[in-house]
């Protein structure tokens, strides 16, 4: 196992109500609503439940539980502020037997401002901190020249940029936002360093996730990229839209999943 798979696993891997029109919304079996309850009206509830007139994040940190094909994977992610400057981080480690392959800790970092209630990314980097260079990833975002300048896995590039375009740590974040001002299924372009992938959010349903026994509502969203890996989030209002379950398929298998475990922020 590659290291850039751990992280591609993990982290790419989550207008007005119904800005897009809602798909066919399935019923689970672990819904929130009673009984006879429409759950076109929990959603539109839930999604409600939070909205604000803020157009900025808080600081945050929030740990994660993952299982990927057998092996244990503990993740962190933090989020700090200095004035208008923005620092994401996310580390992802092999916990247990998985310490013993000797794949170090994958380190991420993003660093951003907020313009005009929009991430724009400055600096993103990925590394696992071996010697080997060619697994680093390091995205330099010149708004000025609208270019990239990007080191790609030993391989040095040049791309240009879009508006609004996002990297792959703080794409995350921007949904956050996003939906807590009301739009429904995001739709972004994520720079991944050797291309610009369309990601889209496509709401399909409510369900409650298990967060040390404590039960949490959630939104459950299909993050479509175009891939042949299916990505899920689970987004709660109550928690700012934070993350609080994961799960990646191919082929109908479950390859990762995850489920938070901790978090600075308060219901």
């Amino acid at each position: 196992m590659d290291h850039p798979t751990i992280y591609r696993l993990i982290v790419l891997h989550i207008s007005c109500i119904f800005r897009y029109p809602l798909r066919h919304i399935k019923r689970s079996t672990r819904c929130l609503c009673p009984k006879g309850t429409p759950l076109w009206l929990l959603i539109l509830v839930l999604l409600s439940a939070q909205a604000s007139g803020g157009k900025g994040i808080e600081p945050f940190s929030a740990d994660y539980a993952i299982t990927r094909s057998g092996l244990k994977i503990e993740r962190k992610v933090e989020l700090i502020r200095s004035g208008q400057h923005y620092h994401l981080t996310a580390s992802t480690r092999l916990k247990g037997l998985g310490s013993l392959t000797g794949i170090g800790t994958v380190v991420e970092h993003s660093h951003f401002q907020l313009h005009s209630g929009r991430i724009r990314p400055n600096l993103y980097t990925t590394d696992d901190g071996a010697e080997d260079s060619n697994r680093a990833i390091r995205i330099e975002f010149d708004w000025s020249s609208g270019t990239s300048h990007v080191h790609y896995r030993g391989t040095e590039l040049t791309m240009p940029l879009t508006p609004n375009v996002l990297d792959p740590l703080s794409f995350e974040l921007m949904a956050r936002i996003d939906i807590r001002q009301g739009v429904t299924e995001p739709l972004y372009t994520v720079h991944e360093g050797d291309q610009l992938r369309p990601y889209q959010f496509v709401l399909e349903q409510a369900e409650t996730v298990t967060i040390e026994g404590q039960p949490v509502e959630s939104l459950r969203y299909f993050i479509d990229r175009k891939s042949s890996r299916q990505l899920y989030y689970w987004l709660s209002p109550k928690l700012d839209y934070l993350v609080v379950k994961l799960k990646q398929l191919r082929k109908g298998k479950v390859k990762a999943e995850g489920v938070l475990t901790r978090s600075s922020l308060n219901p």
